[in-house]
């Protein structure tokens, strides 16, 4: 119990006031991958920026909320009746709107949980394939996307001096592609988000 008091006691004294509200440019790295797929994916490495608010709502917890863009997708080996013929360069944009709740566990340091909506503004196909030199590129695949993407984020901040490293695992819940089309037909049936985010931001009080 007074290693729990004093947790607290030192959580309480790092933290934002309770019911200050504090607003945090951010800039990251997104690696993100699919899971579900038919066959083995790699990572794909992209760019976030975004904005985020977060109220301190008692010294211990915050709750956040932002929107973030972010560049998604993956690089994945396909096939057509049982014959490796190439591989997909995946990227998949989207509009995310995160809302969590940070718990405060010492001093600068949160662990966060809580839900994401995304919404697809962009899709682009890369083909590269064994038998043509030259790459096969579908600019524009929005048709064959999700517009709508739901995931669970999950991870830990810490904040010195008012910046703040965030890192994050997004966990997807939701198809990214229609079933039943030429996307899905590349061994991308079934296919969700995997997405690994590491921010950097400047939190300041309002």
């Amino acid at each position: 119990m007074v290693a729990v008091a004093a947790m607290i006691s030192l959580s309480a004294s790092a933290q934002h006031a309770t019911g200050s509200f504090a607003l945090k440019p951010t800039v990251g790295l997104t690696l993100a991958n699919f899971t579900g797929c038919e066959v083995d994916t790699k990572m794909k490495a992209g760019f976030a920026v975004g904005l985020e608010g977060e109220y301190q709502a008692t010294p211990f917890l915050g709750i956040s909320g932002g929107f973030l863009y972010a560049m998604q997708g993956a690089k994945v080996k396909f096939n057509i009746a049982g014959l490796k013929l190439g591989t997909v360069s995946a990227k998949v944009d989207y509009l995310n709107i995160p809302l969590l709740a940070n718990v405060y566990v010492a001093q600068g340091l949160a662990l966060k949980a809580g839900v994401q909506l995304g919404v697809n503004v962009g899709s682009e196909i890369n083909l590269k394939t064994s038998f043509i030199d030259e790459n096969i590129n579908l600019s524009d695949v929005s048709d064959y996307t999700e517009t709508i993407d739901f995931s669970i984020p999950v991870g830990f901040s810490y904040e010195y001096q008012n910046i703040v490293l965030d890192a994050r695992y997004n966990i997807g819940l939701t198809d990214v592609y229609k079933n039943d089309n030429v996307i899905t037909h590349l061994a991308l049936k079934g296919t969700k988000n995997s997405v690994f985010l590491i921010t950097l931001g400047y939190k300041f009080d309002l």
